[in-house]
Formats: structure tokens, sequence, C-alpha cells
């Protein structure tokens, strides 16, 4: 073999160049098909490649050549981990450490299945096996803080988060991690501060695209705006572009500043333009004095206030679509209520399984409203016992985003949902809304409080148990039966 073509190829390989890395192993295997280092190579590439059944056999030709080398038995548990065998990918992966203790990565990787299948105290003793081979292994810290967190030990997981940032100070994940936690705990001070790790992070294109954009004015940090400009930046979901931008509204009434906000979304139709200036991300970069992020706007309000200010309506409504709805809406009599489980955007534990509302359309004298772009209509069989739930298919279809939904909101009595865009619309309308939250909830509704510090108009309803959404709704049916 060709030794110098051969590292080309691993070379190659590194470099994410994998066609060409590709063209020199299979030209090196048609002169020795057998050549294990190039096949044990050659099996993690075509998996790369999603070229998995090829994979399999170029895997499984390797383990009949060397069926007890460590690396081949942990590159094949890794594989069928990547295709969610876990099962089989665990054995793989415990036949790797028998020949190889030192080689934390398997107790880790068998730790990532566990924290997969929800099975968190197994994961933690995985993770923890894994620091124990290799003291400064900053992952497994970090995610031992991750499934403490997911069982509620919070206190747990900031000591774990602290430990992987004490490993490597840089380590933005666990940076942003620690700063959420904090956050959620009411720790507020250094919890803003850590969050703006977030703005280094390569998950969100949101930093990404901005730093492109090379900004040369200087970042705002409470600096007097009197008479200045500043540019806001729109980030993450519109969940958060609705909950936070009311600190626009504040920033231009206290300093007598102007206000430009970048929107990433296609909302511009929510602002009144009068008071805050939109902008697109297709739109030139504006003469300006200082910049920021919307996120960041609530840490450095509380640094300066101690305090979160009241939600500001600033959604512009148009009229006669609030108006189309109040006539088609009249005819249903008893309350008006909307529900949603999820939103196109909610992952994970946030997203109500639809049943759960099936309790609450049994009581009488009450009209309920799917208000869901992605609503499934074979589902309306399990919650519509009483032939008193409506879905409207063409909700924001005609329109622009919310329209529909703007002026249905404004006409129902409560909106019940889980933790989308949809609760912090409905809130910021003035409108009576139960939302309803998982466990561990996102940071901004804090913990053990039934109230929200953002809304006035907001009540908040909890898992006491991972998973359990019966007894949230319960809960929710009962307050229901006092509102009739």
């Amino acid at each position: 073999m060709d030794v110098n073509y051969f590292k080309a190829a691993l070379s190659h390989h590194s470099k994410g160049n994998w066609n060409k890395a590709q063209e020199i192993y299979q030209h090196l295997l048609k002169e020795n098909p057998n050549n294990y280092a190039v096949l044990q190579n050659y099996g993690p590439l075509l998996a790369q490649l999603r070229e998995y059944k090829l994979a399999k056999d170029v895997f499984q030709k390797c383990l009949k050549i060397k069926p007890n080398d460590s690396l081949l038995l942990y590159n094949y548990g890794k594989f069928l981990h990547d295709q969610k065998h876990y099962e089989k990918a665990i054995e793989y992966y415990n036949k790797s450490f028998e020949k190889n203790p030192k080689n934390a990565m398997a107790q880790y990787n068998i730790g990532n299945i566990y924290f997969a299948k929800k099975q968190f105290e197994n994961a933690i003793d995985k993770f923890k096996k894994a620091t124990e081979i290799n003291p400064s292994h900053s992952f497994a810290y970090n995610n031992i803080g991750l499934a403490l967190k997911k069982l509620g030990n919070f206190d747990g997981a900031l000591k774990f988060y602290k430990k992987a940032i004490s490993v490597n100070k840089d380590f933005i994940d666990s940076h942003v991690n620690y700063g959420t936690l904090l956050l959620l705990m009411n720790k507020l001070d250094l919890g803003f501060k850590e969050y703006e790790w977030r703005k280094k992070s390569r998950t969100f294109s949101d930093y990404l695209n901005y730093s492109k954009l090379q900004i040369e004015s200087p970042i705002w940090k409470n600096q007097n705006l009197e008479k200045k400009t500043i540019l806001v930046f729109s980030e993450q979901g519109i969940g958060d572009l609705i909950q936070f931008s009311r600190y626009l509204f504040y920033l231009a009434d206290k300093y007598n500043c102007k206000v430009v906000l970048r929107l990433k979304q296609n909302l511009a139709h929510f602002f009144d333009d009068s008071r805050i200036k939109i902008i697109s991300e297709n739109d030139k970069i504006p003469k300006h004095d200082y910049h920021n992020h919307l996120a960041s706007l609530p840490g450095l309000f509380y640094e300066k206030n101690k305090n979160f200010p009241k939600t500001i309506n600033f959604i512009k409504e148009k009229n006669e679509i609030t108006e189309k709805w109040k006539k088609i809406l009249k005819k249903y009599n008893g309350l008006k209520i909307g529900i949603n489980s999820h939103s196109t955007a909610t992952v994970g534990e946030r997203i109500i399984p639809i049943e759960n509302f099936s309790n609450l359309t049994k009581i009488k004298k009450m009209n309920f409203f799917v208000i869901q772009k992605d609503f499934n209509k074979n589902n309306m069989k399990l919650i519509n016992q009483n032939s008193n739930v409506n879905y409207f298919e063409d909700l924001d279809k005609s329109g622009k985003p919310f329209e529909d939904t703007i002026g249905i909101i404004k006409n129902l009595d409560l909106l019940i949902t889980a933790d989308t865009s949809l609760g912090h619309l409905s809130a910021t309308l003035g409108k009576p809304t139960w939302i309803a939250l998982p466990f561990v909830s996102d940071w901004r509704w804090f913990q053990d409080k039934n109230k929200s510090v953002w809304y006035d108009t907001v009540k908040l309803f909890r898992q006491k148990k991972i998973g359990n959404w019966t007894q949230v709704f319960e809960m929710i049916y009962k307050d229901l039966e006092k509102k009739l």
C-alpha cells in the first residue's frame, strides 16, 4: 500500500472532503480488499456519507478480521448508536470498554443513550464513570448537569455545570446551561451574565449571521441613549420576540431615543412603526450609535432596575379581521376557549399529547377552538366528545402570519396552551391565558409559581412529576368548572 496515498485519504477524511477520501479508499481496496487499515476508516466514512447498508457490510467485514479491536468495536457501536439501534450499540460499547478500560468515550456514549431514553439515573452513572477514567471530560460533567436538571435536582446540576467550566473555561454550552438554570432558579444577576454566552454558540444561526455583519458600533450596556439610535437584533423564536419586545418601547420612552428592530421573522405587521422602526434581514444596516440583541435587554434592564417591566400590548391588530371573527364566533353559546397543544417549533417535553384536552372538552356550556396550524383533524375523535370542539382549517392562510389568530384570540374568553408563542401572543393581547408547563420548564417561567412576572393575565399549571400531564389537566379542569 502506498502509505502517503493512504495518509492523503485520512487528511481528506478529517477535513470533511469525504468524496475525495472515498475515492482514495476505494482505489486502495481494489488493490487489497482486506486491507484492515483502510477498511476501519472506510466504514465510518460511509456512515458519514449515509451509505448505511454498505457501511454495515464494511464494519462486519472488519469484525471478522479483528473481532477484538477496541477502536473497531467502539466505532461500530457509534454507528449503531447513530442509527438508534440503542441496545446493540450498548453491547458494542461495552465490548470496546472490556478491551480498553481507559476508553472513557464508550461509557460517555452509553450515558448519552440512556439520556436519550430518559433513563436519567443510568445516564448519570455512566457519565460519572467517564469522568473517573478521564477527570478532564468536560462534556461528561455537563451532561451530568443536564440529567440532574431533568430530574429536578437543580443544585446538583449547577455543581456539575461549574465543574465542566472549571475543566474548560471556554465551554460555551456549559456556560449557557449554567446561565439558564441560574435564571430558572431566580439567581438573576449571575444568570443574565452567563446567558450572554449564547452569542458565542454555534448552535444558533442568529449569532453566526450577526458575526458575519461585523457591526462596528459599541454594544449597548446601559449607556445613556438620550437622542441616540439603538439597533436591536431579534433572535431565537417568535415567543422571544413577543415576550421581550416590551423593552423596545421602554427604551424609546425612557431614553427618548430612536429604536430600530432588525427582524428575522415576517412579522413587521405586529408593530406600530411610528414608535419602532422595523427593518428586515435584507435591508441595509442603518446608521446607529449602539446595538444589542433582544434577549439581552431583560438582563440589562434588571441590572439597573432590579425588576421586570409590565407587558405592553404593542400588537397591531386589524379591526376588520377582529370583527370578522366576532361574527363567526357569535353563533357559539357559552364560554369560548382556545386550546393549543404545541406549535411547529415546539419540541420535547413541552408538547402536550392532544388527548389530555379530552377531559376538558366534556364540560358542557363551553365551546373549544383548536388554534394550531398543523392540527391533525383525525384527532377530533379524541377530544370532541360533545361536538363542542371547532377547528378552522383556513386560519392565517389568506393573510399575514397570525392575523386571523389575533382576531380569534381577541374574541375568546380564555386560551389554554402549551408553552408556545401563542401563549405569549395571547398574554400580550391581555387575554386570560393558562399555560401548561412540563416538570422542568423554560427559565422564563422561573419555578414554584403559578403566576408570571411577565404577564398579569397568565396562570401557570406545572407538572409535579416528569411526564405527568394528567395531574396538570385535573387542576385545569377544576379551575374551568369554577369559571362556570
